[in-house]
């Protein structure tokens, strides 16, 4: 129950965050790109993996703690219904380049965000 109870809490913060934080950025970017659902997924990716690899954090947060956060917060602050629906909107407005570049870009930074935080070294810094 305690597991159930945190996935929903981490799902209202990471909902709730995730439109706040793409109403700013909307509302700092006017250009055709969706840069909003992009730093989002980006921040996410990297947030995810920090909570995979971080050896501090796997010793310290129990594994309720753990779903309520990846599972609740991070899967709610991520999109991926807004990645597709966001590149089906530059294809229809004929932005072919631009959708190429949003999907590469995303998957490329993403993985590499969560990549990232496994190769730092965790241990020299606490």
């Amino acid at each position: 129950m305690d597991s159930l109870f945190l996935v929903c809490a981490g799902g209202f913060l990471g909902a709730s965050a995730r439109y706040l934080l793409g109403k700013y950025i909307s509302s700092c970017w006017k250009g055709n790109f969706p840069l909003g659902t992009f730093l989002v997924n980006i921040c996410g990716s990297f947030l995810l993996g920090l909570v995979v690899f971080n050896p501090f954090l796997i010793e310290t947060l129990s594994r309720d703690m753990s779903l309520g956060i990846g599972v609740g917060f991070l899967g709610s602050f991520t999109t991926f219904s807004a990645f597709e629906y966001e590149t089906l909107q530059l294809l229809e407005r004929g932005k072919k380049t631009m959708a190429f570049l949003y999907v590469f870009s995303s998957f490329i930074l993403g993985v590499f965000a969560a990549w990232i935080t496994k190769i730092i070294n965790f241990s020299n810094s606490f």
